[in-house]
């Protein structure tokens, strides 16, 4: 397996991925602005989930970056998927 092969792959997943994301975070962003907005009551319960959303999408927006600007870690995390489709195509 060629590593510029690799890496292709595993770039294009992080572009396809920042995409998903992208429209995920904005969906999730909207209703948080809702709950927001209407001063919803929430439960225990409800106001970690919101919390959790909020890191999440923090955490995401911090690596909605070209994928040659993502730290080593992070790439690694999308060769993982670049490797299996490698496998397919192998088979």
């Amino acid at each position: 397996m060629k590593e510029d092969t690799l890496e292709r792959l595993a770039e294009e997943e992080h572009v396809q991925w920042c995409k998903w994301s992208g429209v995920l975070s904005q969906e999730l962003s909207s209703l948080l602005k809702i709950i927001e907005k209407h001063d919803v009551d929430l439960s225990d319960e409800e106001q970690l989930f919101v919390l959790n959303v909020k890191d999440r999408l923090d955490r995401w927006d911090k690596l909605m970056i070209p994928y040659s600007d993502l730290p080593e870690d992070e790439k690694e995390k999308d060769r993982v998927y670049a490797r299996k489709i490698l496998e397919i195509i192998k088979h």
